[in-house]
């Protein structure tokens, strides 16, 4: 069972939340409560919060406010803003208090999101202690908000490939990257364009989507890094991910299994961006003394992605990449994501003592010509 707090000092949108998360979560233990400045007096020692969800525009205090107190005393709590003013200066301002920015009038399909988030989070196979850590530490990289509109945009059954080109066509960066990867031979195009929309149907929507998202957590951590580290880390992803592409061919996996893996082993950076910025270092890297390095960034990662939105699919994939099951099959991406990584920290080559793990001689045999 979770334990969800909700503030808003107008009572009729407060009956309404209640209605209908009861509604979508009976088993669930729901708080109300109107004046922001006694959101704690709800609470016993029994009680831990799990999601909070706030009103942006509320007398005397604003929801940014009331999540900066919630992030104090209950830090494993998830933090939600519903807004009726999603401008840019209400998102910059509270970005980094806010897990999640929601717009008033809230809708269903918008809490049904961030129940299913709330749920995922938890079954991720971190302690209270880790989770909490995970949680504090998202304020070093919220979710850059063009990720958060393009998603928006997929989130309609009914959009169309013009809507995501008239978010991403303010962004030059992003848009020549792409021109750069839909006119690449590294994908197969023997024949130049100069057209973001080509590009897009080129590549396709869902992988343009997942560069998308990369390269803006590229750009929103540049602040955060040496450059010098910053293009180590970014540029190592890229090279994991080629080696992804490789072993899909070898492999003659589907075109969307390879589309999947490349976009995967391009968002497994945000763990190792993370966890190598000062403030991380500075305030958390002792926790972790003890964990092997490539299990933390995959624990970050998998965390980010899950608080995102991402599928469960490429989170379990980024998750268990640190510890893959060695059984091989089409369908165990993350054992795939494990060996590319594998070949790009080996000049190309996935080791010997590696491949000695398979029992199959045809697929070592497969695997050795990488």
């Amino acid at each position: 069972m979770f334990n969800v707090l909700f503030i808003d000092d107008d009572s009729s949108m407060l009956h309404a939340l209640q209605r209908m998360a009861k509604r979508l979560k009976p088993e669930w233990n729901f708080l109300a409560e109107q004046d922001a400045s006694r959101w704690n007096k709800l609470l016993t020692e029994q009680i831990k919060l799990d999601l909070v969800i706030c009103d942006y525009q509320m007398p005397n205090m604003n929801g940014v406010k009331v999540l900066a107190e919630v992030s104090q005393t209950q830090p494993s709590a998830i933090r939600a803003l519903l807004t009726g003013d999603p401008t840019e200066e209400v998102i910059l301002t509270s970005g980094k208090i806010a897990h999640f920015i929601l717009s008033k009038p809230f809708n269903e399909q918008d809490i049904v999101y961030l129940f299913t988030c709330i749920e995922r989070i938890h079954a991720l196979p971190f302690s209270n202690s880790v989770r909490e850590i995970l949680i504090a530490s998202s304020s070093l990289l919220p979710q850059p908000d063009l990720v958060k509109q393009v998603r928006v945009i997929l989130e309609n059954d009914k959009f169309r490939v013009s809507d995501i080109i008239a978010v991403i066509s303010h962004d030059p960066l992003i848009v020549a990257r792409i021109l750069q990867l839909s006119n690449s031979a590294f994908f197969g195009f023997n024949k130049s364009t100069l057209s973001i929309e080509e590009a897009v149907k080129r590549l396709g929507v869902r992988l343009t989507c997942n560069i998308i998202s990369a390269i803006a957590v590229e750009q929103a951590t540049a602040a955060l890094l040496e450059r010098a580290e910053h293009i180590r880390i970014n540029e190592h992803a890229f090279s994991v991910a080629s080696y992804t592409k490789r072993l899909g061919e070898l492999l003659d996996l589907s075109k969307g299994v390879q589309e999947e893996l490349f976009a995967t082993a391009l968002l497994s950076a945000i763990g190792e961006l993370v966890i190598s910025t000062s403030i991380w270092q500075g305030k958390y890297a002792n926790t972790f003394a003890d964990w092997p390095r490539y299990k933390l960034t995959a624990a970050v990662s998998a965390y980010f992605l899950t608080s995102w939105g991402y599928s469960e699919q490429v989170c379990q994939t980024l998750l268990w990449s640190a510890a893959p099951n060695w059984v091989y099959s089409r369908q165990n991406l993350s054992l795939l994501l494990f060996l590319a990584k594998c070949a790009a920290e080996n000049n190309g080559k996935i080791p010997p003592n590696v491949l000695d793990l398979f029992s199959d001689p045809q697929l070592r045999q497969q695997l050795q010509e990488l």
